[in-house]
């Protein structure tokens, strides 16, 4: 469950907004829903990390190795996550792009993306589907 963080009340229909987007391109994500709470719209979704995983987010995996200086940050991430037998890395990271980019999401940051994996033997599995997107639409910018 998440609320809003503007006062303009527009973070759970920006999640539901990028959940339909991403359902019809096709792109790996989590499902929102919006619902009434007493005076305001929250959104709401399934856990995407089952109970022996967790998530290891893009800045603790990009600060987990040395990056050559010739490398960008982003090809170092990728770089790691293949490395770790993480499939169609690239792809996920470019939807997750195209979404941002489609929606003017301001709110991408190496917190709120990177991979799930096994707590018992820590072995990585998949990306993080996209999350996180309520900060998009001119979320909080006032439109006089």
């Amino acid at each position: 469950m998440k609320g809003n963080y503007t006062s303009y009340g527009q973070e759970p229909v920006n999640e539901w907004l990028a959940s339909r987007l991403c359902e019809l391109l096709g792109f790996d994500y989590c499902p929102y829903a919006v619902v009434k709470r007493r005076t305001s719209l929250i959104s709401v979704c399934p856990g995407f990390v089952a109970d022996n995983e967790e998530i290891i987010t893009a800045d603790q995996i990009v600060a987990s190795e040395q990056k050559a200086n010739d490398v960008s940050e982003y090809e170092h991430y990728i770089r790691i996550l293949e490395d770790h037998g993480i499939e169609n890395a690239r792809q996920h990271m470019e939807e997750t792009f195209i979404t941002d980019y489609l929606l003017m999401n301001t709110d991408r940051h190496l917190r709120n993306f990177g991979v799930i994996r096994k707590v018992e033997t820590l072995e990585w599995g998949r990306t993080v589907p996209v999350f996180d997107t309520g900060q998009s639409m001119f979320c909080g910018v006032p439109t006089d």
